[in-house]
């Protein structure tokens, strides 16, 4: 290990030196930070006692595909101690109590915290208690099974999901091969070592990457920079050597972080199919399915078999001879067989849009009436198309529109972004876009509507959609990521009524991140493990991390879901890496758009990611385009807080806040923390008082810059995605919701900016809007606009009838609040049908006497909130809760967030999913609230709590 590293670390050195000097590229820490420097807590440490061995026999689960998760029975072990001790690695009986009970999948860390070694590292400081050393060292996996004896004859084949970062994998003794980078499976061969009678021990030697680097550790002064070394050993989770978001993580994420299968496989191997959905857009009246499916003869005789298919009740079958060892693409197409043309087929549509319609593929390699091999493909069937703006050979700007499926030469690269072209419109200073590479301008359709507008705009199904949703750094800062733990988050992104999550780096690129977004209509924005070009290193092994790459389109290019690959964060990759995705996106998928740059290009550019004093007007003007990442501050709610700060560590903001990165002396924390404490009477008393204020602040923030973007839909504005809506760790800082499934102001005030139907307010040009982005048109619509004072009487009032065009956005009328008005006061705008039945409604505090005023809410004390009827209904799947609340006071009621909370411990139930939260009532009005909870909760006695902002 010490020469693999100093060998990178002299080739960096040696090729990019002069690039560091030039570009002050990030290498990280060279030096540990001395103790006095790190972070510290008043709190006092509890006392860890490691769980002691057990044994578990080694379980094989069948799953649809006919192969066997191997799960339980899992062990690991340090590999020094393994050699150290002179420990058979295959003597399974005489050394198991040395080895630690492995959680698989998962990483290193997942088994050292699950098995009481280390404390759990979310928790107040804890992570600096748990040695770094930890992605220095090599660690053993093993498991010991038997095959079912009713499978005897056939043959078999070990899968590698995927493991970080390196591996050797080694079966009764027998090395198998080595599987390297964290996206790449490793699928090895087995059968004459399989002991088809007794046990078989499968060994997976894990080694770390070459360059983990040093993290730094958060303080009050700084966050440190962001990554580091670790870069430079991409394809890895860049992001685990610590990042703004996230502290680095001690052992790197590795491990066995994804499943491990044996395969049952015949002499014909089935490798990766591709579904092909077509539509003649605009028509959607029918679909041509198109499939795909590589081929191997494993043997030295010639193979005839048949390949069938299913969809549904359309069953499809043809006849395939392969010569010895010979490699053959079986297509399906609707020309040759007329069932693939779907009639009138249920479209996949992103959430909002439609449903999310998926189909299931069966295939099934027969031959002899036996099954060889079966595999079982979910997909969407959608189109994707793209608009955006590209120079023709003959030097004109032009805008186009075009389908990558459209595309009759496969492998033909329709964009170069290597040459590039300044715009020269000094709306836009930044942006810049690429020529078109040469005899493709027939594959695209000049745009008329909009010319001059250089921005990216995704379609599905010919619709153009308005991306909205965030950016997740990392699904969990240590890789658990079961169904059960990642799906709340999923749902909570679909109740926000966002449409994209931007897979950042790619640091969640795993099947069931795409599953979920499948399920849950959320469009992907994928990068590959590249950062910030000038700033991140570039990885030293191209040929390794265009191999990750490549595994990544093969394995998930069958996602509706997935919209944009692109090679990295914030820059163009390398020549030779731009060259390499190039080929692999268009011959390996083909369906998709690759687009060269996540920020300016056909974008706008990236951030500000900071508190902002005059938040709206800034983004009022700046907002257009499609943006990647914008984001501010999100203060959780004190009980979530209390979940990793130790109360003696609560208040006053203090270590244990920086370290969870509350970034005291960047990104405007100050301003945000003064802000907070100008909506009291007298600055926080404590933590309760300071995190209740703290949402009137997240709400309006998350709202206004969701609402800007809203008041330019179509007028060039196409996309806006957070930096982030989803937390890796326990933070206060880029949120939309709480690592433990809370959702806090900034979750309710984007979901009121994202609702698919739309009344919002801009206090600084004074227009009042109506975003339709649902597919409906709505004619005789009333939109309103009224005023209320602190006693809920009405002020002002205006009123205008619409009509609201599908997709679209209609500017209403344009009102401001009244110079007679001079108080604080509650701004209500509402949208009705011509029935009267509410659509929507927005609620805005204004001050015109002091703007950011708003302390005289803390006056009158709390209202009197009333439950006013409450039923519940139970399901094999969830419990529904429909509650009526009631304000009974003579005072607007104000911010009121609603609770499921147990019965027994007074603590919330999460995830629990609430329609409305952080809502105003005036004097006696009720609004009925509906609430979902998972079934598993319903054996808890609960109740209902209401608070407000602490007056």
């Amino acid at each position: 290990m010490t020469k693999v590293y100093w060998f990178s670390l002299f080739t960096f050195l040696l090729i990019g030196g002069q690039a560091i000097g030039q570009n002050k590229l990030n290498f990280g820490r060279t030096v540990r930070q001395p103790v006095n420097e790190l972070p510290r807590s008043k709190s006092t440490q509890d006392i860890l006692k490691r769980k002691a061995y057990q044994s578990v026999s080694g379980k094989l689960s069948l799953d649809d595909d006919g192969n066997f998760l191997l799960s339980g029975g899992w062990e690991m072990i340090e590999g020094y101690k393994l050699a150290g001790r002179g420990m058979s690695l295959w003597d399974i009986q005489t050394n198991a109590s040395e080895w630690y009970n492995a959680v698989v999948p998962g990483t290193v860390l997942t088994t050292l915290v699950e098995q009481s070694v280390y404390p759990d590292p979310y928790y107040g400081l804890n992570n600096l208690l748990i040695p770094d050393t930890l992605c220095r060292m090599d660690w053993w996996y093993r498991i010991s099974f038997a095959v079912p004896q009713d499978n005897n004859d056939s043959d078999y084949r070990i899968l590698l999901n995927g493991i970080n970062y390196k591996a050797d994998v080694w079966l009764n003794g027998s090395r198998l091969g080595t599987i390297n980078g964290a996206f790449k499976r490793g699928i090895f061969p087995v059968t004459d070592l399989l002991d088809k009678q007794g046990l078989n021990t499968l060994a997976i030697h894990v080694f770390p990457p070459n360059n983990p680097g040093i993290p730094f550790e958060e303080t009050k002064e700084w966050f440190g920079g962001n990554g580091g070394a670790l870069c430079l050993d991409g394809p890895t989770f860049i992001s685990s050597e610590g990042w703004d978001w996230i502290p680095g993580i001690r052992d790197r994420n590795i491990g066995i972080w994804q499943d491990v299968r044996l395969m049952r496989v015949g002499d014909v191997i089935m490798e990766d199919p591709q579904v092909i959905t077509d539509l003649p857009l605009p028509d959607t009246t029918y679909a041509d399915i198109t499939i795909k499916i590589p081929l191997v003869n494993n043997t030295t005789e010639e193979q005839i078999f048949f390949v069938n298919g299913k969809i549904g009740n359309v069953s499809f079958s043809q006849k395939v001879a392969l010569n010895p060892l010979e490699r053959k693409e079986v297509c399906f197409t609707s020309e040759k067989f007329e069932q693939l043309r779907f009639q009138n087929p249920a479209l996949w549509w992103p959430n909002g849009y439609g449903a999310q319609a998926l189909y299931k593929l069966n295939l099934t390699v027969i031959r002899d009436n036996q099954a060889l091999q079966t595999k079982n493909i979910r997909f969407g069937i959608r189109e994707l198309s793209y608009k955006l703006m590209a120079q023709t050979p003959d030097k004109r700007n032009v805008r186009f529109q075009y389908s990558p499926t459209d595309v009759e030469e496969k492998g033909k690269t329709l964009f170069n972004y290597k040459k590039r072209i300044a715009i020269e419109n000094p709306a836009f200073p930044q942006v810049v876009i690429p020529t078109l590479a040469d005899g493709t301008i027939r594959y695209l359709q000049e745009e008329v509507n909009q010319s001059e507008n250089p921005f990216l705009t995704i379609c599905v199904n010919g619709k153009p959609i308005f991306c909205r949703g965030g950016n997740w750094g990392m699904d969990d800062g240590m890789k658990r990521v079961t169904r059960e733990r990642l799906e709340p988050y999923f749902r909570l992104h679909k109740d926000a009524n966002f449409t994209m999550i931007r897979n950042w780096t790619g640091e969640s690129t795993e099947e069931l991140f795409y599953t979920l977004c499948d399920e849950y209509g959320l469009l992907v924005w994928n990068d590959f493990s590249l950062s910030t070009q000038g700033y991140n290193l570039e990885p030293l092994d191209d040929e390794l991390f265009l191999s990750n790459a490549r595994d990544i389109v093969l394995r998930f290019r069958n996602h509706p879901s997935i919209a944009i690959w692109c090679p990295r964060n914030e820059g163009y990759a390398p020549d030779i890496l731009e060259d390499g995705f190039q080929e692999i996106v268009n011959t390996v998928d083909g369906t998709r758009h690759f687009h060269g740059n996540s920020r300016c290009l056909n974008l706008c550019p990236s951030g500000p990611w900071h508190y902002i004093d005059n938040q709206l007007e800034y983004l009022t003007e700046r907002a257009n385009g499609f943006s990647t990442e914008l984001g501010a501050p999100s203060v959780p709610t004190v009980e979530t807080l209390r979940k990793f700060i130790p109360e003696e560590d609560l208040w006053p903001i203090g270590d244990v806040w920086y370290y969870h990165d509350l970034h005291y002396e960047s990104f405007d924390w100050k301003n945000y923390i003064r802000d907070v404490e100008k909506l009291g009477m007298a600055p926080s008393r404590s933590a309760d008082e300071f995190c209740s204020r703290a949402q009137f602040i997240n709400y309006n923030l998350y709202r206004n810059m969701f609402e800007t973007w809203n008041q330019k839909m179509w007028n060039y504005a196409s996309g806006l995605l957070l930096w982030m809506s989803h937390p890796a760790w326990p933070s206060v800082i880029w949120q939309v919701y709480s690592y433990d499934y809370e959702t806090h102001g900034a979750f309710y005030g984007a979901k009121k900016a994202c609702e698919p139907i739309h009344v919002q307010w801009n206090s600084v040009n004074g227009k009042l809007q109506v975003i339709n982005t649902t597919l409906g048109k709505i004619p005789n619509a009333k939109a309103s606009f009224k005023i209320y004072n602190l006693k809920g009487q009405k002020l002002y009032e205006k009123k205008i009838s619409v009509n609201l065009d599908a997709n679209g956005l209609t500017d209403c009328m344009e009102v401001f609040v009244p110079s007679e008005i001079n108080e604080l006061s509650l701004v209500r705008t509402q949208l009705l049908d011509q029935k009267g039945h509410t659509i929507s409604y927005n609620d805005y505090w204004v001050n015109p006497a002091a703007p950011s005023n708003f302390s005289v809410l803390q006056k009158g004390g709390k209202a009197k909130l009333q439950l006013k009827s409450k039923k519940v209904k139970k399901t094999e799947e969830r419990i529904l809760i429909q509650a009526e609340i009631k304000n009974n006071s003579d005072l607007v009621a104000t911010g009121i967030k609603v609770n499921v909370r147990d019965k027994e411990s007074g603590q919330a139930l999460l995830p629990v999913y609430v329609s409305e939260g952080y809502f105003n009532l005036l004097p006696g009005e009720c609004k009925r609230i509906d609430i979902e909870m998972p079934e598993k909760q319903g054996n808890k006695e609960f109740y209902l709590s209401f608070d407000e902002w602490i007056r």
